[in-house]
């Protein structure tokens, strides 16, 4: 019987693994370990193919990398070394090695159903051996070995073959271990060295500075932004303890405090002023923390360091505003009142005096309307800067309103206080407000309070002040007014106050109503219908119907005329409309201030349009004062309207120093001559000859006249002979409500009718 091709040599085989063994200590890869084992399989052994398979890399696959002895040298150059990766699921062979820990041996892997054929033949093996890699109880792989091709054939192994290749793998198990350990250590210092290098990229390339001390206070680590900011170099710093080069010595302490770990609280951010190298000082914002080793003990301390100057900067500018002007310079209303507040305060604590001045500047509306905004916020800088200069320097002044200014003079008595608004009030008696071409005067109304013990609030205070200013400016202007608890004027104001309530309530109810007169005309045979003029009552809560002198006032102080006219544009049109076969004309009074809201202008147009009101049947009545104070509008109202088809009339004309220069520029239908001429020119010539001009010259113009305050015949008589076109009064027909009006107006038509 002959001897087998491949018998085992000791000698052999022991050199063959002292060699691997030597071979797999240098091994710092897989496929050192291939280079390794593949030698000693194929010498001890004779199987050409050796490799070394690892599972689940990547997950589900086997990843084989193998060794070729081939004879070609070109072959060998080619496929010396392969990897390929095997999938797992449906290759029963791999699957059984994947559990098993025995040799598994496939004599012909084209017949073997275990064997993934494709694999097969794109490894041209035929006999496989594979041999888990167990270590302590640990499945790294396998090693494995075959014939390969057809020259070997199948082949399959001998017993001592097996033993031969488990004493391989054992010493391979111990290699794979120590190389994928290696390997896993070299990844994570790699991973590390790449987050050291990212840390510290990202602490050199921080807009905000870092710095970092050891356990001592030292300095061993700064960023370029630190340096930037403090303007000291790296070196500069390295190695520094405290005080450090950029702590002014006001800060001494602030830094390393900055550093002291307060218990589980850890260290608290806080604001702290930084020095630079040329001396300067600047806010900061510092962020420090600790950084502590794996026992938890501090190891370092790090910070954040951030200039906060542009955002003090912007801190204090949003703090200025909130309590100063803009336009002026001056402390604002919030100023003003926590001045006023701490004065109040320290009236209660000690017997200190001062005294409260409101101020409201006269005229300015007409600079403002005439010139412009921006003159009226020129006017207002200068009366500011005039103000000021006459003040002392404890005292305080402020713009608290648009034209209005509040002045609180410390330590000052009522009797010392009044030279000083004297000393206001002439300062701008003698200056005189120039603009463009026009020059203007400038006067100023004054409430004057006193602030003691006795004052009651700081609420109080300011109401009274504000109560006695405006007391002062319904005086005639330029005059100062003094609170007193027992004053008739104050008393008088705050009477008018208490209808803006009641105003409000009519408004909201529903309870103002209309009222009518009949203009009624001089010359025979001229009406073709009633005309009238509507008048505005309030009932009260008690079912009394209120005149509107009494209400009035209040409406246009405290600006509710527009919000009245628009109730009764609302009203007068809807009654218009439902009775317009009998109406000729019919007047509605509009206040100054509704001429001038653009808004009320667009309500009118919008009501004419909506309504189906006939135009011609409209004449809107607005005062020659309010017409005058505001040119450019009152223009402007007029043609818009008298576009539409509606007429214009001019009432109260001639109460005005210029009535006749203004009236060129007026485009009104109507004039309504001031009753205070028409009451008196039965007795008095002067006011028959005023009443004749008026007539006369709106005759020239093309515009018709109705008279006022027609209280008896004989005036009716001379206003017939002068020839004026309508009376208006009570000698022809006295104030009522709408539909008695026109009652009374279709029975004076009955006997016609009939």
């Amino acid at each position: 019987m002959g001897k087998p091709t491949f018998e085992i040599d000791n000698r052999v085989a022991t050199r063959a693994l002292l060699e691997m063994c030597k071979r797999l200590e240098r091994a710092w890869a897989l496929d050192d370990i291939l280079h390794a084992m593949a030698p000693a399989i194929q010498d001890v052994l004779g199987y050409r193919h050796a490799w070394l398979a690892l599972f689940g890399h990547p997950p589900g696959f086997v990843n084989v990398i193998s060794h070729v002895d081939s004879e070609n040298a070109q072959e060998t150059k080619q496929r010396d070394v392969m990897s390929v990766d095997i999938p797992i699921a449906g290759d029963a062979m791999l699957e059984e090695l994947m559990t098993a820990d025995h040799v598994v041996v496939v004599e012909d892997a084209r017949t073997d159903p275990r064997t993934n054929k494709a694999i097969v033949a794109q490894l041209h093996n035929r006999t496989i051996v594979n041999l888990p890699l167990l270590l302590a109880d640990h499945r790294l792989g396998a090693i494995g070995m075959g014939t390969y091709g057809d020259a070997e054939g199948v082949r399959p192994p001998l017993d001592w073959h097996l033993e031969f290749l488990q004493t391989v793998a054992g010493h391979v198990a111990v290699a794979l271990d120590r190389v994928r350990f290696m390997a896993a250590r070299k990844k994570a210092e790699e991973a590390l060295q790449q987050t050291l290098d990212l840390t510290n990229n990202v602490i050199q390339s921080m807009q905000d500075g870092f710095l970092m001390l050891d356990t001592h206070g030292v300095v061993v680590e700064v960023n370029p932004a630190l340096c930037h900011m403090v303007g000291f170099a790296r070196q500069e710093l390295m190695g520094q303890s405290a005080p450090y080069p950029f702590g002014p010595p006001e800060e001494a302490r602030g830094l390393p405090d900055a550093f002291v770990v307060s218990g589980d609280a850890g260290l608290a951010q806080l604001e702290l002023t930084l020095m630079r190298k040329n001396g300067e000082r600047f806010p900061t914002f510092v962020s420090p923390s600790a950084v502590r080793n794996a026992q938890g003990q501090v190891i370092h301390f790090i910070a954040t360091v951030k200039d906060i100057s542009e955002r003090k900067k912007a801190e204090n500018e949003i703090r200025f505003q909130a309590l100063h002007d803009e336009l002026t310079g001056l402390g604002n209303r919030r100023a003003f009142d926590q001045i006023l507040s701490r004065a109040f305060a320290q009236t209660r604590q000690s017997d200190q005096h001062h005294v409260m001045c409101y101020l409201d500047i006269d005229e300015f509306k007409v600079v403002n309307d005439t010139c412009g905004h921006s003159a009226g916020d020129e006017l207002l800088r200068q009366v500011a800067r005039l103000f000021t200069e006459a003040l002392r320097g404890d005292d305080h002044l402020c713009r608290i309103g648009g034209d209005e200014f509040g002045i609180i003079l410390q330590n000052q008595t009522v009797e010392q206080a009044v030279p000083v608004a004297q000393r206001l009030q002439a300062g701008l008696a003698n200056y005189r407000f120039a603009w463009q071409s026009q020059t203007f005067g400038v006067g100023v109304s004054i409430g004057m309070v006193a602030l003691d013990a006795a004052s009651e609030s700081v609420e109080a205070l300011m109401q009274a002040a504000d109560s006695s200013c405006y007391v002062a400016k319904d005086a005639g202007r330029g005059r100062i007014h003094i609170y007193a608890k027992d004053d008739q004027a104050l008393t008088q104001r705050h009477g008018v106050m208490e209808w803006v309530s009641r105003i409000e309530h009519a408004l909201m109810h529903d309870r103002l109503v209309l009222f009518a007169q009949p203009i009624v005309p001089l010359v025979p045979d001229a009406a073709h219908g009633l005309h009238c003029e509507i008048l505005l009552r309030l009932r009260d809560d008690q079912g009394n119907l209120v005149a509107p002198g009494q209400f009035m006032p209040a409406v246009e102080r405290y600006h509710l005329a527009t919000r009245i006219d628009r109730w009764v544009v609302t009203h007068a049109f809807a009654w218009l409309l439902a009775h317009q076969a009998d109406i000729e004309l019919c007047s509605i009074n509009l206040s100054g201030q509704s001429l001038g809201d653009a808004p009320f202008m667009a309500f009118v147009l919008q009501s004419l349009e909506s309504s189906g009101v006939p135009a011609d049947k409209l004449c809107f009545e607005i005062t020659e004062t309010a017409a005058i104070r505001n040119m450019h509008t009152a223009t402007h109202f007029i043609d818009t309207l008298r576009l539409r088809g509606c007429k214009l009339s001019l009432d109260d004309f001639g109460s005005g120093l210029s009535s006749f220069a203004y009236l060129r520029t007026l485009p009104v239908d109507v004039l309504k001559i001031d009753g205070q001429f028409v009451k008196d020119m039965a007795q008095d010539p002067v006011s028959l000859a005023m009443v004749k001009s008026i007539h006369d010259i709106g005759c020239l113009m093309g515009k018709q006249t109705v008279a006022e305050f027609v209280e008896n015949d004989a005036i009716l008589e001379l206003l017939g002979g002068i020839g004026v076109h309508y009376a208006q009064g009570y000698a022809v027909g006295y104030p009522q409500p709408l539909d008695a009006v026109l009652a009374q107006y279709r029975s004076t038509l009955a006997p016609v009718r009939a």
